[in-house]
C-alpha cells in the first residue's frame, strides 16, 4: 500500500495541474452565442428570483430593455472576459456596490503559486493608490524604491496607461444609488485586478512616475518578506532591548520603558499580540482596526478611528476604549471613519449603543424576495471542505431561522431576527460630549448604516464628503457567489435590503456632512488632514 503512495501523490498533482490548464484553457476560449445567451438568461432570472428591489434605481422597463439589448450585442463567439465587459455594466445597472461581477483571473498551479509567493510580493502590490482627475497617484509606497514620494502620479506601467485602465472598466463597477464619490475609491482598490487582466503577472515592470515636474523610470521587482525571527529565539550576543511597540489603542495599555529587562520585553510582546487580537490588526499597513488617541492642549479630544467593521474583539474593544475615554474626561469625541469600507452589521449597533442616549431600534425589518431566498446562501462557500459536517449540522437551524424569521406583509417579505431590528439599550459608558464623525467617498456599507443613524442625533457633526454608500440602506448581509453556467465568471449577489430606522428623502445619495471639506491631490501629497484641522479648530480656536 505504501508503494502506492507516491504515485496517488504524482496523480493529485496532475490532476490539478490539469484543472488549472483546463480552466485557463476555458478562459482564453470562444464560448457559443448561445450559451452566451444561456448565461445572460441566468443573470435576469437570478436578478428577478434572488435580489430585492433590484429596480429601486433602474425600473423594471429600463432592465428589460438593457436585457433585451445586450442579447443583439452578443451576435458572435466571445471569450469570457469579452463578454465580462457586456454583461458587467448590466450588472452595474442595479447600483448595488456589494453586487460585484469581476473578470476571470488566469490560475496557477501550487507550485507555481508558491513559487511566486516565495520570489515575494508583486510590483503593483507594493503600492497603494488613489485616483483623481482621471489620474492615478501613489497614496503609500511600499516599495524599496523609497525616492518615490506619495502623490507622484503613475504615468504608465509597462507601457499601459491608467486611464486606458479606467475607460476599459469604469462601467463595470457602481457606488450604491446615484453618488459619484464612491466611484474613485473603488476603481483606486481594484486598478491592481484590471491591471493584471491586461498585462499578466509580472515579476519585474517598467514603470514611469511624474514626480516634482520630473519624469522617473524605475523597474519594480517583487519584494521578498523580511524575515523576522522566531519569538524567543533572539540572538543571546545582541544585548539591545526591543522598545515596546507605541500602541495608541488605549492610553495605558502598552507602557514603553526601555529600562525593562529582554523578559518584560517578552511579556510586552504578549500584550501587543493581545492588542492585536482585541483590536485587530492589518500586517501589510501595520495599523489597527480600532485605535484610540488624545489630542488638544491638555489631551482631552478622543479620537477614534475605525478602518473597518471586521477582524478584533469589537465588544471588547469598545469596552476599553470608552472606558479610556472616560477616564481621560474627554468633552470631545472625533470619530475617524474616512474610507472604511464596511463589515459586521452587529458591531455597529454595539457601537451606536455608546452614542444613543435612550433606547433605540437600528434597522427597519429587512426586505427579502421569498422565506426561502436565503436558503442557497452560499454557506459552504466560506469554509473549507473538512468543516462541511459541521456546517451541515448548523444549516437545518439556519434554514428555519431564515423561513420563520420572514414574514410576508402588505405583498412583501421581511426578514425580522437580524441583530438591531428589535429595541436595544443605551450604554451605560455612553459619551456624552460634543460628537464629530469625519466622512469621505471610502465609507460603505456597515459604515454608511451607522453614520445614517448618527445623523439623527442633534450633537454630532459630519465632517467631509458625502460617502460613498446610499443613506437608506444597501442591499447585503447574506451575499452567495455564483458562477455563470457557461462563461464561469464570479458574480456575487445580496440577498437582504438592510434599512437603518433613519431614513431621507433624498433617494440613492450618500450621507451629506454639515461641513464639506474634500481633500485634494495637494493635502495628500503634503500630508495634510484639512478636515481634521477644521475640527481642532471648532474645539480649540
Amino acid at each position: 500500500m505504501r508503494q502506492l503512495y507516491p504515485l496517488l501523490l504524482l496523480l493529485c498533482v496532475l490532476a490539478g495541474c490539469t484543472s488549472v490548464a483546463k480552466f485557463n484553457k476555458h478562459r482564453s476560449a470562444p464560448i457559443s452565442v448561445k450559451k452566451l445567451h444561456k448565461d445572460i438568461d441566468f443573470v435576469q432570472h437570478k436578478l428577478k428570483q434572488k435580489h430585492p428591489n433590484y429596480d429601486l434605481y433602474t425600473n423594471k422597463a429600463q432592465f428589460e430593455h438593457k436585457f433585451d439589448s445586450i442579447r443583439q450585442v452578443v451576435n458572435h463567439p466571445m471569450t469570457a472576459n469579452e463578454f465580462f465587459l457586456v454583461i458587467s455594466p448590466v450588472v452595474a445597472a442595479v447600483r448595488q456596490g456589494h453586487m460585484t461581477m469581476l473578470p476571470l483571473a488566469e490560475r496557477y498551479t501550487k507550485t507555481q503559486q508558491k513559487a511566486m509567493k516565495a520570489a515575494g510580493k508583486g510590483p503593483v502590490s507594493q503600492f497603494d493608490y488613489f485616483w483623481e482627475n482621471q489620474k492615478l497617484y501613489v497614496l503609500n509606497n511600499h516599495s524599496d524604491h523609497k525616492e518615490i514620494a506619495r502623490g507622484a502620479e503613475v504615468m504608465s506601467i509597462k507601457g499601459l496607461v491608467p486611464k486606458a485602465v479606467f475607460d476599459k472598466y469604469k462601467h463595470t463597477f457602481t457606488s450604491d444609488g446615484y453618488n459619484q464619490t464612491f466611484l474613485r475609491k473603488i476603481f483606486a482598490r481594484r486598478f491592481p485586478v484590471y491591471l493584471v487582466e491586461e498585462i499578466g503577472v509580472n515579476d519585474s515592470l517598467s514603470f514611469v512616475f511624474k514626480q516634482n515636474d520630473s519624469v522617473l523610470t524605475k523597474v519594480i521587482r517583487r519584494q521578498k518578506e523580511e524575515i523576522k525571527p522566531e519569538a524567543g529565539k533572539e540572538k543571546k550576543s545582541d544585548p539591545k532591548i526591543v522598545k515596546a511597540p507605541a500602541v495608541a489603542i488605549i492610553k495605558d495599555s502598552v507602557k514603553a520603558d526601555t529600562t525593562k529587562t529582554l523578559v518584560q520585553t517578552k511579556e510586552q510582546k504578549q500584550q501587543e499580540e493581545k492588542n492585536k487580537s482585541i483590536y485587530g490588526y492589518d500586517k501589510t499597513t501595520k495599523k489597527y482596526t480600532r485605535s484610540l488617541k488624545f489630542m488638544g492642549k491638555d489631551s482631552s479630544v478622543a479620537v477614534l478611528t475605525i478602518r473597518q467593521f471586521m477582524t478584533g474583539q469589537f465588544r471588547k474593544a469598545y469596552a476599553n476604549i470608552f472606558d479610556s475615554i472616560e477616564k481621560q474626561g474627554s468633552k470631545t469625541l472625533i470619530l475617524d471613519i474616512r474610507d472604511n469600507p464596511g463589515g459586521s452589521a452587529k458591531e455597529i449597533v454595539k457601537l451606536y449603543a455608546y452614542f444613543a442616549d435612550t433606547a433605540y431600534t437600528f434597522y427597519k425589518p429587512t426586505e427579502v424576495v421569498s422565506k426561502t431566498s436565503m436558503f442557497r446562501a452560499g454557506l459552504f462557500q466560506r469554509v473549507p471542505k473538512f468543516a462541511y459536517p459541521f456546517l451541515g449540522l448548523y444549516y437545518p437551524f439556519y434554514v428555519g431561522d431564515r423561513f420563520f424569521g420572514t414574514k410576508k406583509k402588505a405583498g412583501h417579505y421581511y426578514y425580522y431576527n437580524l441583530y438591531g431590528t428589535q429595541e436595544k439599550a443605551a450604554n451605560e459608558k455612553r459619551f456624552k460630549g460634543k460628537v464629530y464623525v469625519l466622512i469621505n467617498g471610502g465609507c460603505f456599507s456597515a459604515a454608511c448604516l451607522l453614520s445614517s443613524e448618527l445623523k439623527a442625533i442633534s450633537d454630532i457633526t459630519f465632517v467631509g464628503e458625502e460617502t460613498g454608500g446610499d443613506f437608506n440602506g444597501t442591499v447585503a448581509g447574506v451575499m452567495p457567489l455564483f458562477k455563470l453556467p457557461h462563461s464561469r465568471l464570479p458574480w456575487r449577489l445580496g440577498l437582504m435590503h438592510i434599512q437603518p430606522k433613519n431614513q431621507t428623502s433624498k433617494d440613492g445619495r450618500g450621507i451629506f456632512p454639515d461641513k464639506e471639506i474634500i481633500q485634494t491631490y495637494e493635502d495628500k501629497k503634503n500630508d495634510k488632514d484639512p478636515e481634521m484641522d477644521w475640527v481642532m479648530k471648532q474645539i480649540e480656536p
